[in-house]
């Protein structure tokens, strides 16, 4: 049993302290083993200046280490990486710690994308942002060459029931309940950072491996699940809900709570 804690949002300036606190707590009475993050930690690293990046990183190790008693495992999402909205984090891009350096850093990460065995069933982290060439400020959900072939060669050798973490969903509803979706020439759109532009081949990997069960993520803050293929694709929600404040169109601070048979 593991819960999956997405979009945390962690920052000084709003609830999230009392609110990861309660979280922690209900975790612990539902008798989770592992928690396994969905990504965006932090409340915003990517266009935040230095200052308030430290002060929010050092809050979430302040939170894990005083009140989760459990392992964790980390994904990584948009509001992680350091800098990338170049002008409004008044970085050049040349600083040691610039794009996801800082987050790897942070959490004593080797790598963007990673997997590893626990209690009979396989777990794939995945990492779903890279950077929007025509933008700075902005960035598309997919993964790279690199990351696509390792998927590839990951699964090709795994032989356990596997589940999936993607902090960008690859296959949801959510855009469409969120208003996320324009309509043009008789054709529904969805912006490539909503929602991964690689759905279709990711999934097809999914599909061929066999042995993809679940698939989590999060970044909506929306709760939904679909299935498809025998594999079943989920969004936790927030544990932040609407960024630690009341709001109409996202979840109740939540979390997803999974058993694994």
């Amino acid at each position: 049993r593991f819960a999956h804690f997405t979009d945390l949002h962690i920052t000084p300036d709003r609830d999230s302290e009392p609110g990861m606190i309660k979280a922690f707590a209900a975790a612990r009475t539902d008798g989770i083993e592992m928690i396994l993050t969905g990504g965006d930690l932090v409340m915003d690293s990517y266009a935040a200046k230095r200052a308030q990046v430290d002060r929010e990183w050092a809050l979430l190790h302040k939170l894990f280490a005083e009140h989760c008693t459990v392992p964790v495992e980390h994904c990584l999402g948009n509001h992680d990486i350091f800098g990338f909205c170049r002008s409004k984090a008044e970085l050049t891009g040349d600083e040691a710690d610039f794009g996801y350096a800082r987050p790897l850093a942070e959490l004593k990460l080797a790598s963007r994308w990673r997997s590893f065995d626990r209690n009979g069933w396989h777990f794939i982290v995945l990492s779903s942002v890279e950077a929007d060439p025509d933008n700075e400020c902005s960035y598309l959900a997919r993964l790279s060459p690199e990351q696509r072939a390792w998927l590839e060669a990951d699964l090709a050798k795994n032989t356990l029931p596997t589940v999936v973490v993607s902090h960008i969903p690859i296959v949801t509803v959510t855009p469409h309940i969120r208003g996320e979706t324009e309509v043009k020439a008789k054709e529904t759109t969805i912006s490539g950072g909503f929602v991964h532009l690689d759905a279709a081949p990711i999934h097809g990997l999914f599909r061929k491996s066999g042995k993809v069960k679940l698939v989590l993520s999060g970044h909506t803050h929306l709760i939904d699940r679909c299935e498809a293929d025998g594999v079943t694709y989920c969004c936790s929600g927030a544990v932040c809900g609407g960024w630690w404040k009341p709001h109409k169109t996202y979840c109740e601070p939540t979390y997803g709570l999974v058993d694994l048979m």
